[in-house]
C-alpha cells in the first residue's frame, strides 16, 4: 500500500535540512577526505560504503528527468522513488542525458538547457531525499534522446561530414569525442541548484556509465569500442575520481582473451568484448543485460532456460576469474505480449529466477551483488508503456518478489569484504573448484541455417523495436 504524502509542513522541514546540508543518504560515515567518505567503493568482488558490504536492489526508469522537466508531472518522479523505497529498492539507473531533440539538456555541443539541468538536479535531490544511489547514464547508443547519432550529426553540421561515414565513427572522431568530453565535464561539475552540491561530489551518485548498451556494426570485434573505452574512463576518473565508472556493456563477447562469442545470442558478434573491454582502466564494475525473449526470438522456452542459466553462469565465472570486479544485471526483462497481461505469471517466474541468481552470488561472496530491472512505472504513465514495465501497485505478485529479495539484499549489508574474500577461498579450495567448465551453447559455432539467419535478423530487429519504442513515446510525450 502506497502511504499518503506528506503534509506541506513536512516537505518545508525536509527542503530546510536539504538547504543545510544534514540530509544525506542512508550511507553509512566512514574514515577518510570528506569528499569521498559516504561514496560506494569496490573492494574485489564486493561494492562496499564505510568499510562494509553494499548490495543492490535496483529499477530502471530512463524517464525521470523528462518527467521531471515538467512541473505538471514531477510527482511521477517523487511517487516512483517513494514506491521504490517502501519497497526496500535501493539503485535507480536513469538518463543524465537528452542530446538535441525536443527536451534537450544538450541543445548543442556546449549548449545547455537550465531547465532541464533543474529537473535533473531535481531527480538526484530527491533519490537522495529517499536513501536511494543513482547509477546515471551519459549518452546512448541508440537513438533514443539523441544518442551517438546526435554526435554524429552536429560533427557533420560543423563541417566534418568527410571524416564521418556512419554513427559509429563516434566510436573513433577526435571531434566528437571532444563534444562528448566537453559534455561529461559540464555535468560532473554541475553544482546542484537544489542541494548545493557537486554532481562529482554527491554520494547520492552511484556511479557514472560511459553509454547505454555500446555496440559498433563498424567492427564487431570490438576493437573501436574498447578504444573509446579505454580513453573515456580514464577521463571521467580525471574529473571524478571518487565515483564509480562502468561503459555500459550487455556483456556480450568478442575477439578479446578469454571471449567466446558462441555464448552470444546466436553466437553473433555486437562489437564489444565483455573481458578486455571490463579490464580498462577506470572501469570499476562489470555489467551484463538480460533479454532472453528478444535476444533469442522464436526459440523454445527450453532453449531460452538453458541460455539464461548458461548466460548468468558463464559471467559469474569468468567475472570473478578474469575480472576480479563486481557484476550488476543493470537490465533485466520479459516481454508481456497482450494487453490482458495474461501471462504475467511468466514475467513473475522470470524475475524470481533472475533475483534468486543474485541472491544466491551475493549470499556466497560471489562477484553478481545486484541487478536493476526494466522498467519502474507508476499509475497513470499508460503511455509509457513497453511490456517490460512493472506498477508496483498494480503488479502485487511481482511487487511481493522485489520487496522480498530487497529484504533479503539488505540482510547481507554490512559484511566484511575482506572476510568473504577469505572464506570464498577456502570453499573453492575445499571443493577444487575447477577453472574452467562445459559452455552450453545456445547458437550454433559453425554453420549457421537459413532459419537461424531469419532469426538473427529478427533478434536484431526486436532489440532495435525495443529501444524505438521509448523514444517514439519521449516525442509524443515532449
Amino acid at each position: 500500500m502506497v502511504r499518503p504524502r506528506p503534509a506541506l509542513a513536512i516537505n518545508l522541514f525536509f527542503l530546510l535540512l536539504f538547504l543545510s546540508g544534514s540530509v544525506v543518504p542512508r550511507l553509512a560515515e566512514a574514515g577518510g577526505d570528506e569528499k569521498t567518505k559516504k561514496m560506494v567503493g569496490v573492494d574485489g568482488t564486493q561494492f562496499v560504503v564505510g568499510g562494509g558490504t553494499v548490495y543492490l536492489s535496483g529499477f530502471n526508469a530512463y524517464w525521470l528527468m523528462l518527467m521531471a522537466s515538467d512541473p505538471a508531472r514531477r510527482g511521477k518522479v517523487v511517487a516512483a522513488f517513494r514506491q521504490a523505497s517502501e519497497h526496500g529498492l535501493n539503485l535507480a539507473r536513469t538518463w543524465a542525458f537528452s542530446d538535441g531533440g525536443d527536451t534537450p539538456l544538450q541543445l548543442a555541443p556546449g549548449v545547455y538547457d537550465e531547465a532541464m539541468f533543474q529537473a535533473l538536479d531535481f531527480v538526484i535531490a530527491e533519490a537522495g531525499r529517499h536513501g536511494i544511489y543513482l547509477l546515471l547514464c551519459l549518452t546512448n547508443n541508440f537513438p533514443d534522446f539523441g544518442g551517438k547519432r546526435q554526435y554524429v550529426r552536429w560533427a557533420r553540421d560543423a563541417g566534418h561530414s568527410d571524416e564521418l561515414a556512419t554513427a559509429d565513427d563516434f566510436f573513433n572522431s577526435t571531434v566528437v569525442k571532444g563534444y562528448y568530453k566537453d559534455y561529461v565535464k559540464t555535468v560532473l561539475t554541475r553544482v546542484n541548484s537544489i542541494t548545493g552540491v557537486a554532481y562529482r561530489d554527491d554520494p547520492t551518485i552511484f556511479g557514472w556509465e560511459l553509454m547505454n548498451e555500446p555496440r559498433c556494426d563498424a567492427d564487431p570485434t570490438g576493437a573501436m569500442v574498447q578504444a573509446w573505452v579505454e580513453e573515456m574512463a580514464p577521463y571521467v576518473k580525471s574529473i571524478d575520481a571518487a565515483h564509480l565508472v562502468t561503459a555500459g556493456l550487455e556483456g556480450f563477447y568478442g575477439d578479446g582473451a578469454h571471449e567466446s562469442k558462441d555464448l552470444n545470442p546466436w553466437s553473433i558478434y555486437y562489437g564489444t568484448n565483455y573481458i578486455a573491454t571490463h579490464l580498462a582502466a577506470g572501469v570499476d564494475f562489470a555489467t551484463i543485460h538480460l533479454y532472453p525473449d528478444v535476444w533469442l526470438w522464436g526459440s523454445s522456452a527450453a532453449r531460452k532456460a538453458a541460455f539464461f542459466r548458461n548466460w548468468t553462469r558463464s559471467h559469474l565465472r569468468d567475472t570473478e576469474l578474469y575480472l576480479a570486479k563486481p557484476l550488476l544485471v543493470t537490465e533485466y526483462g520479459k516481454f508481456i505480449w497482450d494487453a490482458e497481461y495474461s501471462n504475467r505469471t511468466q514475467r513473475d517466474y522470470f524475475l524470481g529466477t533472475v533475483l534468486d541468481s543474485i541472491y544466491e552470488s551475493a549470499r556466497d561472496g560471489g562477484p553478481l551483488v545486484g541487478g536493476a530491472f526494466w522498467q519502474l512505472l507508476d499509475d497513470g504513465m499508460d503511455t509509457f508503456r513497453d511490456g517490460y514495465e512493472i506498477v508496483l501497485p498494480e503488479d502485487r505478485r511481482a511487487a511481493a518478489i522485489i520487496g522480498n529479495h530487497s529484504r533479503q539484499l539488505a540482510k547481507l549489508n554490512g559484511r566484511d569484504a575482506d572476510e568473504i574474500r577469505r572464506r570464498r577461498n577456502q570453499r573453492r579450495t575445499r571443493t577444487r573448484t575447477p577453472t574452467t567448465h562445459r559452455k552450453i551453447h545456445v547458437g550454433s559455432s559453425s554453420s549457421t541455417s537459413g532459419t537461424d539467419q531469419f532469426r538473427i535478423l529478427l533478434v536484431r530487429f526486436m532489440s532495435l523495436l525495443r529501444q524505438q519504442i521509448s523514444s517514439f513515446f519521449s516525442v509524443v510525450l515532449a
